[in-house]
């Protein structure tokens, strides 16, 4: 954990939306010039589900609604316009500048189609074992690198805990929603994110050695 300072940091976002009982997240990361990932995540739940989802996950969400990184919308399933006033808050309220928002086709469409419509660069990222194998692999360096940091979030290292990889016959790894110990929302909008800020990053090391020759 850490306090950071989000002040005219250029970032990555991604989304994980949902329906029903499920989590709806948003995670959104900066790679600081110490090489270090910089995380913030946030999760969105039904409003009258909390008793429910507590009772069934075992986790306290009345408690965690005091967090600041966890908000209540909807009534039985997530209210997406909430979520999108959310997103297009995320610039003001923390000070940073979004280059990309990342999202998974499901259930998403409509809201990434609104997002762009604002103005923001969208873009779709398959949930495919060969697209989240490198985004995947990078967190999981930075993390026993000790060079992932984030400010407080129960729930985030709840859903680190709960994250169960798999590999696929090409052994690529992936984060397996069906095989986890419960809800990874989180964890998986932050590995979204992470490919969207490896991907940006690979391609500005392409133009510099292009330039360079």
């Amino acid at each position: 954990m850490a306090n950071i300072d989000w002040k005219v940091r250029v970032v990555y976002l991604a989304l994980d939306l949902s329906e029903s009982s499920d989590n709806t997240s948003a995670s959104m990361v900066y790679l600081d010039e110490d090489g270090n990932i910089l995380a913030e995540s946030f999760a969105f739940i039904p409003s009258d589900r909390i008793l429910e989802k507590t009772l069934k996950e075992k986790v306290n969400y009345r408690e965690l609604l005091k967090s600041g990184k966890v908000f209540a919308c909807g009534n039985k399933v997530i209210d997406y316009p909430a979520v999108e006033k959310f997103v297009l808050s995320i610039e003001k309220k923390y000070k940073v500048k979004v280059q990309a928002i990342g999202y998974d086709r499901w259930n998403a469409m409509s809201t990434a189609q609104k997002l762009e419509k604002a103005g923001y660069n969208v873009i779709e990222i398959r949930q495919h074992s060969s697209v989240l194998h490198p985004p995947t692999k990078l967190l999981k360096e930075k993390i026993l690198k000790g060079q992932f940091m984030y400010t407080e979030n129960k729930l985030l290292e709840i859903n680190f805990q709960n994250a169960r990889c798999v590999y696929d016959t090409n052994k690529n790894t992936y984060v397996n929603k069906k095989k986890s110990n419960g809800k990874v929302d989180m964890v998986v909008s932050l590995i979204n994110a992470v490919y969207l800020l490896e991907k940006d990053n690979l391609l500005n090391q392409m133009d510099f050695l292009a330039q360079t020759i």
